[in-house]
């Protein structure tokens, strides 16, 4: 396994375990904001910029996105 693909599965785990991060808190909310954060694409970004504790899921979240984009141009 090259570097690129171990920085690209990072990041995909990191985005992942992100979302699945701001879900569970958007559940302690409300549960129809958990679901829209699970079922709806992009719920989780304008739910993450409403509540101020999912912030920092948000900037790992983006670090996730940034780290599969580096990973995807080092593996092609």
């Amino acid at each position: 396994m090259t570097f690129g693909a171990v920085v690209l599965l990072f990041g995909l785990f990191l985005t992942i375990a992100s979302q699945i991060a701001i879900s569970m808190h958007a559940f302690t909310v409300s549960p129809l904001k958990g679901l829209g954060c699970i079922f709806l694409p992009l719920y989780v970004f304008v739910y993450a910029r409403k509540q101020p504790t999912s912030r920092r899921f948000m900037a790992a979240w983006y670090i996730g996105v940034a780290l599969w984009i580096v990973g995807g141009v080092m593996v092609s």
